[in-house]
């Protein structure tokens, strides 16, 4: 009885230690992916009011949006921003490209 405990317990701990597939920690698979590609690649990104870094980073690893639609507007010092609505859901993927045009 005791060797079958510490074996149930063995298992236990690598099943523990897999981790869980990212596909299932993502949530109900609504989400979406957007790819950004902005010039300058250094403008800073804000999805619903909310800062999450520059452009450049979403270019070569997508930014994960939960569904529905949201407001990406995209910020730079010297330059008018842009804001784009964008809708996100059933594991879509898109492409934005913006080309911000420098301020006087």
């Amino acid at each position: 009885m005791k060797r079958l405990s510490l074996l149930l317990l063995v298992v236990l701990f690598v099943l523990a230690g897999c981790g869980v597939p990212k596909e299932t920690r993502r949530g109900v698979g609504n989400e979406g992916l957007l790819i950004i590609q902005a010039v300058p690649d250094d403008a800073e990104v804000y999805v619903d009011g909310q800062l999450v870094g520059k452009a450049g980073k979403y270019e070569r690893d997508p930014l994960e949006l939960s569904s529905g639609t949201h407001k990406i507007e995209l910020r730079k010092a010297g330059y008018f921003s842009e804001t784009r609505e964008v809708y996100s859901g059933n594991q879509s993927r898109h492409t934005l490209k913006v080309n911000l045009r420098k301020s006087p």
